[in-house]
């Protein structure tokens, strides 16, 4: 007797089925369109009062640091994120497509490493809808009030691509996960953030001694904690996707995930790569076409498209590898018998 194996599906596979997974219901990229209408016309968020007080108050408690070159650019670099419009980067809980610009460039003017960093939109000060926020309680109220927004948007549009990946899941159904998708992926982050700190304090406190004692050997511990770093959130990169694609609680999503990784190790990297590329390379496009009223539309619903896609592949990736872990010990023990 003989054993049909089944096919294995590759990176582009996964695209593809993510891409087709938002085809079958494309009402679903209105979410990240609304999203991105919001924080291209709705009302605008400056930190800078706060932000000049804090400077402010820096100078004044020590004046003999404003004299130090170094001191002084990173006072300007604070002062300049007070003319940013910070929605975006205060919605930490976000996982909504949005429209993100980059710009080609270098790290130096000598032609260093080529660079592509991203494009922070400054505060429009002709319009009059701009919310300036001069104290930290308002600040954490804001902070608190958008990213409970950007939690719930979050898991409305988990459920409504999970759903469309699945296909056994009507709109409905991922309608009515929605409040458990939330509830687990706060609760995910919650152990993530309580793990991190746990053990990231006692090593930021022995990196501290090591540059005390030999600034190489700090540097290299620094360079090595970076890198675990990396690799873990890697490793545990899949854990949303075991929420809303397997049902699994927080504890049992970082399990899987971990799992799915370590066995398909490189095509997780391949995977991640493509999908970087993808954004980078539109966010330039992006970058290219919101100056004019045409152009931002199309920047609008490209990025809304593209980055549902982009979810929706990885939740089929996810799925696909899944399977293939979990049918692997069965295929084996067939085989023995066979």
């Amino acid at each position: 007797m003989t054993i049909t194996k089944p096919q294995n599906a590759t990176l582009i596979d996964s695209l593809s089925e993510g891409y087709a997974a938002i085809n079958r219901r494309p009402w679903i990229v209105l979410i990240p369109i609304l999203l991105n209408l919001y924080l291209w016309f709705g009302p605008q968020l400056s930190l800078g009062p706060l932000v000049s007080d804090g400077v402010n108050a820096l100078k004044r408690l020590q004046p003999a640091l404003t004299e130090q070159e170094d001191i002084q650019v990173m006072f300007d670099q604070m002062l300049a994120t007070g003319g940013l419009d910070l929605r975006q980067q205060l919605a930490v809980l976000n996982d909504v497509p949005i429209l993100h610009q980059y710009v080609v460039g270098s790290i130096d003017a000598e032609g260093g490493l080529p660079a592509i960093p991203e494009v922070l939109r400054p505060i429009d000060t002709q319009r009059t809808d701009t919310f300036y926020i001069g104290s930290l309680g308002s600040a954490l109220l804001a902070f608190l009030i958008i990213n409970t927004a950007a939690l719930a948007l979050s898991a409305l549009f988990f459920g409504q691509v999970g759903a469309a990946v699945r296909r056994d899941w009507s709109p409905l159904m991922g309608l009515r996960r929605t409040p458990r998708i939330a509830l687990w992926l706060l609760a995910a982050i919650g152990i993530v953030l309580g793990v991190s700190l746990g053990l990231g304090l006692p090593l930021l406190f022995f990196i501290g001694l090591l540059f005390y004692l030999s600034q190489t050997l700090g540097l290299l511990a620094s360079f090595v904690l970076y890198w675990v770093g990396v690799w873990v959130f890697i490793y545990i990169g899949f854990m949303r996707e075991g929420i809303v694609i397997s049902g699994l609680n927080p504890l049992r999503a970082i399990y899987t995930s971990f799992n799915v990784v370590r066995r398909n190790l490189w095509a997780t990297l391949g995977f991640l790569a493509v999908s970087l590329i993808i954004k980078l390379g539109s966010g330039v496009i992006w970058h290219m076409l919101v100056n004019s009223t045409a152009g931002l539309i199309v920047a609008i619903v490209g990025s809304a498209y593209i980055g549902s896609g982009l979810m929706a592949a990885r939740m089929a990736f996810y799925r696909e590898r899944l399977r293939r872990w979990q049918s692997a010990p069965v295929q084996s023990g067939l085989q023995a018998r066979n």
